[in-house]
């Protein structure tokens, strides 16, 4: 059972089929509307499930207040976002909005505001597949240094897959001092629950193995009927265009039945702005955030 709001409850794996009728109904376009980012997420977050009506939401408890995600279900949200802001004993903040609901956030008095940093980028499928075209001459390059250098077999998911995976990340964390850098600390407690959870998630991943070790992976799942969404893509920094090729080897394994791949946001990190915009975008979809006066 769902708890009213404010009350919540800790969210747990049976919750997954709730999730995905919600989104099957309402498919999302925002890739925080998946369960596996809410699920494998709610630690690093301290995400919690909660109710409202026919509405559930995903409150997250934070320093300043809490979070969370626009109410999920069937009808007009504007009631249930004024319902939530009366019973709420704290300051909140609505987070991943898309910019169709942003008004009736406004209509209940918040302040609206861009959040670039979690603007999510959206490619074409076939250019990620294909690589074809001068404006992708650097990519094919890379990708043919690191075929060049490797000894390596491309291997579709499964989780015995995964498990070495695991192990992969925890060397990856060791060369990038995860434990020192509290959003990677926090990204790999959400990289162990995709992998150990790999088959019940229901997602998809790709690795690479090379001298008889893993040494790149990415995860994903569909996102909606016509776009993949990346979650998760690692590789050994020490091998020059490795990060390229476990691009390209997934995209071709899992993006030819889909229209567009969705490969998250940049977090406004620089580096990894630079390298999402290197790959050319079709479009970014900008997301909002919604909070008090």
């Amino acid at each position: 059972m769902i708890p009213e709001f404010p009350e919540s409850r800790e969210m747990t794996l049976a919750d997954k089929p709730a999730f995905d009728a919600i989104f099957a109904a309402h498919p999302p376009e925002i890739s925080a509307y998946t369960f596996t980012n809410i699920y494998a997420w709610r630690n690093a977050y301290d995400s919690t499930i909660s109710r409202l009506g026919d509405h559930t939401l995903v409150p997250c408890s934070r320093a300043e207040g809490l979070s969370c995600l626009r109410p999920l279900g069937d009808g007009a949200i504007g009631p249930v976002i004024a319902e939530v802001l009366r019973r709420a004993d704290r300051p909140i903040i609505f987070e991943r909005l898309a910019a169709e609901e942003t008004a009736e956030f406004e209509a209940a008095g918040l302040i609206v505001e861009s959040d670039r940093n979690n603007w999510d980028y959206l490619y074409a499928a076939d250019d990620l597949i294909t690589l074809a075209g001068r404006r992708y001459d650097g990519k094919r390059n890379f990708v043919a240094r690191a075929r060049q250098s490797l000894d390596y077999e491309y291997l579709r998911m499964d989780a015995a897959i995964a498990a070495e995976c695991e192990e992969f990340a925890d060397r990856w964390c060791d060369m990038r001092m995860c434990d020192t850098v509290d959003g990677l600390r926090k990204e790999r407690c959400a990289i162990y629950q995709m992998l150990t959870n790999f088959d019940a998630l229901g997602i998809v991943g790709g690795a690479i193995r090379a001298n008889g070790a893993i040494v790149a992976f990415s995860l994903g799942e569909a996102l909606n009927p016509e776009t993949l969404v990346v979650h998760v893509e690692k590789a050994d920094p020490t091998i020059e265009g490795l990060y390229q090729l476990i691009n390209f080897e997934f995209c071709k394994a899992e993006a030819g039945s889909y229209s567009y791949v969705n490969r998250e946001q940049d977090l406004g990190i620089p580096g990894l702005r630079k390298a999402k915009e290197s790959y050319h975008p079709l479009r970014m979809i900008e997301v909002f955030a919604a909070r008090s006066a």
